[in-house]
């Protein structure tokens, strides 16, 4: 049985990032390239999103006694092959986790130019993801 609670505690959490993030949407390139603070707190933002996601995606596939998924990626996948959220919108944000990892792991890698036209994509997809989590939520009722 999906605990409800817990994973309306972490939408919260998903849509308190998203906001901050959204602050940042209008941020030029070069206004983006030229402020290493600014840098960090979007590769931040977006880290915190795609975790926040997965554990929200592990807690509901392991609360439906389905095994936890081996990696982020495939998170997303389960989860709409479980029916939470739409096999798009699964297809779109599973390779977030790859942007994820190069925040995470290979921060020597980071390309400024994806990050930073990734944030109104993040934000769109995301907000979408909190949709879709939301209205599976609503229908356990």
């Amino acid at each position: 049985m999906v605990k409800a609670a817990v994973i309306k505690r972490k939408l919260i959490k998903l849509k308190q990032y998203l906001d901050e993030l959204g602050l940042l949407k209008d941020i030029t390139y070069d206004e983006y390239k030229e402020n290493f603070l600014v840098r960090r707190t979007v590769e931040r933002l977006i880290q915190l999103t795609v975790d926040v996601a997965t554990d929200i995606n592990a807690h509901i596939l392991v609360d439906n006694n389905i095994p936890p998924p081996q990696d982020a990626y495939s998170s997303f996948i389960q989860l709409a092959k479980h029916g939470a959220i739409t096999p798009g919108l699964a297809g779109e944000l599973a390779p977030a986790t790859g942007e994820r990892n190069v925040l995470v792991h290979e921060y020597e890698l980071i390309n400024d130019l994806i990050v930073h036209q990734s944030i109104p994509i993040a934000i769109k997809l995301f907000y979408k993801y909190y949709s879709q989590i939301d209205r599976y939520l609503n229908s356990l009722k």
